[in-house]
């Protein structure tokens, strides 16, 4: 069942079962380039998947999830929607698959997130992180409202931070 709907797109959470869908994101350099090192092994998508659970169980509304284009039902990316570490703020994230680069998700389904967490989560911010050289990313938060800001948050120093304006 999804999660949320776009025009060309829905989110649900991930399953077990989608731990290849995951890897593959995940195990890419090129799409992994501005986020952490590629994983290896499909287990640690498999174990992300099993924690992401338990976070979406403790966090109505919240978590990871597996993003796919409605008219082929094909999974193309993923979008996470998750407290930031030690705070009140909200991070909305993505990362899609190369073949789907350059189709506008991104700018699609971040609308969608932020109207969904200023509905839902009135009064938190709403964050995003990207490196500074990602600047596809940058452009796309920019579309959606989101400015830079000088702020930091712990354990991410290396990171630009966008906040909804």
């Amino acid at each position: 069942m999804p999660f949320l709907e776009t025009q060309r797109l829905y989110l649900r959470l991930f399953g077990e079962s989608d731990a290849h869908d995951l890897f593959r994101i995940e195990s890419n350099p090129e799409v992994m380039a501005f986020i952490r090192k590629p994983v290896t092994e499909l287990s640690q998508s498999l174990g992300r998947i099993r924690q992401e659970a338990i976070y979406a169980a403790a966090n109505e509304g919240l978590g990871l999830f597996a993003c796919f284009e409605k008219a082929t039902d094909t999974y193309i990316g993923l979008v996470k929607i998750k407290h930031i570490e030690d705070t009140d703020d909200i991070e909305a994230g993505y990362a899609f698959l190369p073949e789907a680069w350059g189709k506008g998700y991104a700018t699609e389904i971040t609308k969608k997130v932020i109207d969904y967490l200023q509905q839902n989560f009135k009064g938190r911010k709403i964050v995003a992180f990207v490196q500074d050289e990602n600047t596809s990313s940058k452009h796309v938060l920019e579309k959606v409202g989101m400015k830079k800001v000088d702020a930091g948050y712990e354990g991410r120093a290396d990171a630009v931070v966008f906040e909804l304006g």
